[in-house]
């Protein structure tokens, strides 16, 4: 019995061995994986403790799953991304003289405040100028305010019909539904008549349009009409998820622009009411238009890697402005990794310590950093009326408890907090004592603060200022006032805390 014992034991040995060297070896294999990886966190998220910690805490819990994650939505490759933008904007440089530094040259007018009795600029613009030097303002510019795709998109269309020489188009979500189909079957009617037609797109945003085919079948046959994807994607390189363009920008003739945040969907229409989206939008007409080609174009040159020479050398895509068309001032915030990084977190900054009587922001998403939190709390400690308009309904259940989690903290400290109601609001602006805002693709979280290209626009003097004032009287209008103390459920509280430890990566 003895020795038939041994016999089946020394016949169990061999795969019994070959198991425990198995997950000897996998067990190898994960830890130096994790350790890798843990590596890879401490040297690249030195500048971000807080991140650092949550994504070392993830992968030594989820090992495997934990790893795939972090490449996921952890590494952002801002340095190499950063290195190629700013290569791409360096080889602009160097290709000397420009249409645009032409057009520069002849309406060196339109540069600055361009007011002779007002000479001195004003403390928040003396900080921009510093923060943001290669931003310089643009006078005479006139800029009007549209509310949803509702307005926006009968004035985008009308504006392609009426062009004769290019459209230039860039968008972070193009969808394949009503609206886009209509603006791009105009598109195309424009390219046939051989107007040059130029589209970007972000593969993240518009991924439903990409899986749909619907890009090429408008392109199809017609050399005058490219579409062109910012960044692809990859699954050899899955971190390329990060780092997205989310800017919107319509250039047409060099002459007139459309900017804000309304995507190409029928979700921005008022008509498509089950999901419509509250959103703002901007016409502008002057000088600045010039400003938003040569961004349009250098994203351009970014994505196709075509030479700069060929298109940054042609004077019709920056025309002479008709002479005092507007009253506003208008600098650019093209912010992103290698173009004005953290222009976004810089520009809120600047309002909330230029602020004298009040700062009003309104944005879908709000999930910022510590510093800017803490800039906010000490503008109202020093009496600013400090008011962040938020949507109750929104399309993202985490932010929106990951918002949640910060109200209790700011109301304490005097920040005022308004819930907007209805359908959700994507609308992203901000408003300065009355006397300066900003407007455009940026949300108040850390990932329009340093990981997106965003592109929003500061507007001082003029009628849009007062425009937007009114705009933000409606929008408060619209909305209920939190007030302390917030009531919650434990399971509300508890839901909250654990969406919070995400910020970092919203």
């Amino acid at each position: 019995m003895k020795g038939k014992g041994c016999v089946q034991m020394a016949l169990l040995g061999g795969p019994l061995n070959a198991l425990l060297d198995f997950w000897g070896w996998l067990f190898i294999f994960v830890v130096l994986i994790d350790v890798a990886t843990a590596l890879h966190i401490l040297l690249n998220k030195r500048e971000e403790p807080t991140s650092a910690i949550l994504w070392l805490l993830v992968v030594f819990d989820f090992h495997l799953l934990g790893v795939a994650t972090y490449l996921v939505l952890g590494v952002n490759r801002l340095k190499t991304m950063g290195e190629k933008v700013r290569g791409a904007r360096e080889s602009i440089r160097r290709a000397g003289r420009t249409a645009y530094s032409d057009f520069l040259d002849r309406n060196r007018r339109f540069l600055g405040r361009g007011d002779k009795d007002d000479q001195t600029p004003p403390e928040y613009s003396k900080i921009l100028d510093r923060l943001m030097p290669e931003s310089r303002p643009f006078s005479s510019n006139k800029i009007e305010l549209l509310e949803d795709g509702t307005m926006a998109y009968p004035r985008m269309l009308d504006a392609i019909r009426r062009a004769k020489s290019h459209i230039h188009l860039q968008s972070y979500i193009i969808m394949d539904d009503e609206e886009g189909r209509k603006v791009f079957a105009a598109l195309r009617q424009q390219a046939e008549r051989g107007v040059e037609v130029r589209v970007l797109y972000d593969q993240v945003g518009s991924a439903k349009a990409l899986w749909s085919r619907f890009f090429p079948s408008w392109e199809a046959g017609l050399p005058n009409f490219q579409i062109q994807v910012f960044s692809k994607l990859s699954l050899l390189a899955p971190w390329r998820i990060q780092l997205r363009n989310h800017r919107k920008l319509m250039v047409v003739d060099g002459r007139k622009a459309f900017t804000g945040g309304v995507n190409i969907s029928s979700d921005s229409d008022a008509k498509f009411r089950n999901r419509n989206i509250h959103d703002l939008h901007a016409e502008i007409v002057g000088p600045v238009v010039a400003q938003l080609q040569q961004c349009f174009l250098t994203d351009w040159c970014f994505a196709t890697k075509e030479p700069p020479q060929a298109l940054l050398h042609r004077p019709e895509f920056f025309p002479d402005p008709v002479e005092t068309i507007g009253g506003s001032l208008v600098r650019l915030n093209a912010s992103g990794p290698g173009q004005n990084y953290e222009g976004t977190e810089k520009m809120f900054l600047t309002a909330a310590t230029a602020a004298h009587r009040f700062l009003w922001i309104i944005t879908p998403y709000f999930v910022p950093d510590k510093p800017f939190l803490r800039a906010l709390c000490m503008a109202a400690a020093k009496g600013v009326d400090v008011r962040v308009i938020i949507p109750r309904n929104n399309n993202h259940w985490y932010v929106r408890n990951a918002s949640s989690a910060l109200y209790a903290s700011l109301l304490a400290n005097g920040v005022r907090i308004f819930e907007r109601t209805g359908s959700f609001s994507h609308s992203k602006a901000l408003l300065v004592d009355g006397t300066w805002g900003a407007m455009g693709s940026s949300n108040c979280d850390n990932r329009s603060f340093r990981l997106n290209y965003e592109l929003d626009f500061v507007v001082e003097k003029g009628r849009f200022v007062k425009e937007l004032y009114l705009q933000f009287r409606y929008e408060m209008a619209k909305s209920e006032e939190l007030m302390l103390p917030l009531r919650k459920s434990l399971r509300q509280e508890l839901l909250e805390s654990f969406c919070s430890l995400m910020t970092p990566i919203l």
